[in-house]
Formats: C-alpha cells, structure tokens, sequence
C-alpha cells in the first residue's frame, strides 16, 4: 500500500478546485519510461497536441500505475486484444504518486485517456465530477461479461444506482497465525468466524505458554480492524452521502472498547511493543514473517510473501468481529478497477476489452493474478492449477471466505484518507500512552466530521 505526500495533495486539490483528493490505495512501483516494441507509449505530464489529437480518433488510450512486470504483462494483452478486434490502444504508465498528478492535470483539460485504472477512495471524486463512465447499459448488454463473477467480488464497482469499475483483482484483510507454534503450545488454531474476544483470549494464551508475542493489529490499518466489526453490526463506516460516519453510538462504545483492549494487551506485553513495530522497514522485518509473532493482520494478497521470508508454515482465517454482531462483517475489496472515462473516443470497444481482460483465460495466465485474486471464477480456477502450494492456499482461502463476506459498502467518500490518516496517528498516541481510548475515537470522529463537511 502507498500513500502520496501532503505537498502532492495540495496540488491534486488545486488542479481539481478540490473536487478530487488524493489518497491511498493499491500497489505501485517505479516510473516506467521503456516497453515492448509494439508500445506506443505517451510520455505523461501535460495535454500535449498528439494526445488531443489521438482523442479525436479511435485510438484508445489506457492509463495505470505499477512496476515493469505489470506493464508488460498490461500490454501484452491489450495487444492480442487489439490484434482479434482491430482496436488500437495507446499506453500511459507511471509511479502511483505522479499516475495521480498526471490524471488531475488530463482532468482539468477533459483529456483523460479512454481506460483508467481506479481505486475505492479515488472512485467517488471522479463519478461525482462527471469523469466515469457508467457501465451498466454495456453490462446488460453482454459487451461487458460479468456473468462468471460473482457479486460479492464486483460489488465495490457500484455507486449511486450505477456500475463505474470492474475489479481487476480482489483482495480480503485475514488474521495470520503461525501454525507450528499453536501446535508446539498445544494453543487451539483460531476458527474462521471467531469474535473480538477469542481473539484478545487466544493472544494472551499463545503469549503465556510460549513468551511469543502477537503484532499490534491496532497499529498501521486501524480502519481495517475496525470497519469489519462496524459492519458486523449491519452499519457502516461511513454514511451514504459520505458527509458523516455510519454508524451508531453504541457500536462506537465498541470501537473504543477494541482500542482499549489493544492498549491493555500492549501493556501486558503480549503485543510486539510499539516502538519496534513502528520501526519496521519492510515486510521481511514483520513479526509474522520472522516467526517472533504468532499472529498479525494483512492483506491475503501477501499471504505467499509473508510465508516465504523465512518458510513460515503460516495459515490464515477470518477478521475477528464484535461479540454482539448480527450481520456478516467482512468484504472483499478490489486491489484495483478498470473503468471507461466520459474522454474516452470508443467506450463499446473500450468495455469489451476489459471484458477480454477480466475473462479470458490466456490473458490471465499472462497478467498471472498480479492485480489480485481475479473475479471471473473460471479464470480463478485456471490460475489454481497452476499455483504453488502457498498460492493454492490463498485461492483456497477466497474460496471459503466469502462465506463470512457481504456486499462492500458504497464508495467510500474522497477525503477519506485524511480521515484515516487522523485515525493512524491517534492509535500511535495511544500505544505510547499519549491519549486514551476514548479520546482517540472522539478525536478521530471530531476532525474527520470536519474534514467531510467540506
């Protein structure tokens, strides 16, 4: 996960009379300036004369961030594409900080390209400027085929009564636990649906039988931990319009509740301590991978990674939720979207590939789930069999999860990383005593109200 400076968000606000902030989400990698020699690639930054005069044609130009593997493997099928269905695509690729920057600018001009690669909480800003197409009328067409992908894996592409994105690659927050260490302590392995407290009982029991610690799971994606539990409640985060929170004061009393918990457990020595998990540099440094930790939280997309630093024989299970939950919690969230913009010269052609893109098993065995676990289901099963062992577990594990999944919410608002941004560094004044529980969420809420009201 990436996240873009202040000096970055400033522009981006400027550039879009602050229709449109800049936030985090998805993987990216360094600015890519070299290609395959069937690349057409146009160098970013400015409206430049061929742009325009490209847009006026039917020549498609498609836009993503990401390192050289993607590029080539992005490429490589919008040219077979291409090659079948006499299309013609032009290339925009960059890092994730100057793909944003560039975007605003193309916004300003109306010359976006035609396809652009999106994220949940950059999604809301652009629809709501009128940027995006909706795809529905292509949908209900057939152009674009969605009919193997089941809803919990799409569902992050609708807003306001219409369709925006599709998924490109899923990912869903798991809890990790190191399997021979419960085995060696004779700890019972966590169960997929566990509540908040067998959780905080499992820590405490690992720690006392083995001195081993668990990560803070508070500290680095507090919104991560707690938006599960939220929607547990059949609420959610944010609300609709995306001017206030979602969710009651008595789930709120929960919230601060679980923060408490995670106080009192790093206190107790049976989290990793603060100081030292904030000072990890990369992920090969996390407890979890290094077999210091019994138990973390992360993304399913780094299950492979996590487990290959150091051979760890880790498993993963379902985000704890609260005690009194009603309704299913979790939800699979797109790692990223594709979606047509109201620049693009030839939507039909558009849709249809990324119809061919979501869908067809040669272009997937190409793009090989880099974007994430892919949503057509028979392209999940293609790629299965011919995963590791590692990776099978993680197709596996998507496979049973959705059963403690439900539809993810609506868009979350675009100032949302701010809000976050203030929940991350209330959770830190907490860890080191600086702020209790109850001031971290009143704070929290005060300051993002502030925020989402402008």
């Amino acid at each position: 996960m990436e996240k873009g400076n202040k000096d970055m968000k400033r522009k981006f606000g400027f550039l879009l009379a602050a229709a449109i902030l800049i936030s985090l989400a998805g993987c990216s990698g360094a600015k890519e300036t070299g290609g395959s020699k069937t690349e057409k690639h146009v160098e970013t930054g400015s409206s430049s004369q061929e742009e325009k005069k490209q847009q006026n044609g039917k020549e498609i130009r498609v836009s993503w961030w990401g390192n050289q593997k993607r590029t080539d493997a992005t490429i490589q099928v919008f040219e077979t594409f291409a090659k079948n269905n006499g299309a013609k695509f032009n290339y925009e690729y960059n890092s994730y900080d100057a793909y944003w920057e560039t975007l605003a600018t193309q916004s300003v001009g109306r010359n976006l390209p035609g396809i652009i690669q999106q994220v949940t909480d950059q999604f809301a800003g652009y629809i709501n400027n009128e940027l995006l197409m909706d795809l529905t009328p292509y949908v209900k067409r057939g152009v674009l085929d969605l009919t193997d992908c089941d809803d919990v894996y799409i569902s992050g592409g609708n807003y306001n009564g219409g369709f925006y994105g599709v998924s490109l690659g899923t990912n869903v927050m798991t809890f990790m636990y190191n399997k021979d260490l419960f085995a060696a302590a004779g700890v019972q392995e966590p169960s997929m649906g566990w509540k908040w407290p067998d959780f905080v009982k499992t820590a405490r029991e690992i720690y006392s039988k083995t001195g081993v610690r668990t990560e803070n799971v508070a500290l680095g994606m507090p919104r991560y931990l707690i938006e599960p539990m939220i929607r547990s409640k059949g609420q959610s985060l944010y609300s609709e319009d995306g001017k206030s929170f979602g969710f009651d004061d008595e789930t709120k009393a929960d919230i601060v509740a679980v923060i408490q918990d995670c106080y009192d457990l790093a206190q107790e020595g049976v989290f990793v301590e603060a100081g030292d998990q904030l000072l990890w540099k990369d992920n090969s440094e996390r407890g979890i991978c290094t077999g210091d930790a019994a138990m973390g939280m992360n993304w399913s997309s780094q299950f492979s990674n996590f487990s290959g630093y150091y051979d760890q024989k880790l498993e993963m299970t379902t985000q704890p939720v609260l005690e009194n939950a009603t309704e299913k919690g979790m939800y699979l969230r797109p790692a990223q979207f594709f979606s047509i913009t109201s620049d693009c010269p030839d939507p039909e052609m558009a849709a249809k590939a990324i119809s061919y893109f979501i869908n067809d098993i040669s272009a997937n065995e190409v793009l090989n789930g880099e974007r994430g676990i892919p949503a057509a289901g028979k392209v999940r099963e293609a790629l299965k069999e011919k995963a590791s062992e590692t990776e099978k577990k993680v197709y596996d594990f998507m496979d049973s999860v959705v059963d403690y999944c439900r539809d993810s919410d609506p868009a979350e608002p675009s100032a949302s990383r701010q809000c976050i941004e203030v929940l991350n560094n209330n959770i830190n004044e907490v860890m080191y005593g600086q702020m209790t529980a109850q001031e971290c969420v009143d704070s929290w809420m005060a300051q993002s109200l502030e925020i989402l009201s402008r």
